[in-house]
């Protein structure tokens, strides 16, 4: 019995990784594009100039 429940406690565990994981990865993912158009802006107005 006890056994169930450590499994059902790592399941839960496992769901949580995951949601924060992906949840880094989605926040990385706007931070780099975030960074690529300040670069593009920037490339642009040094070209403009």
């Amino acid at each position: 019995h006890s056994f169930g429940k450590s499994m059902g406690s790592s399941n839960t565990h496992l769901s949580l990784e995951s949601m924060k994981s992906s949840g880094v990865a989605s926040f990385h993912s706007v931070d780099g594009a975030k960074i690529v158009c300040t670069m593009n802006l920037c490339l642009l107005f040094s070209l403009g100039s």
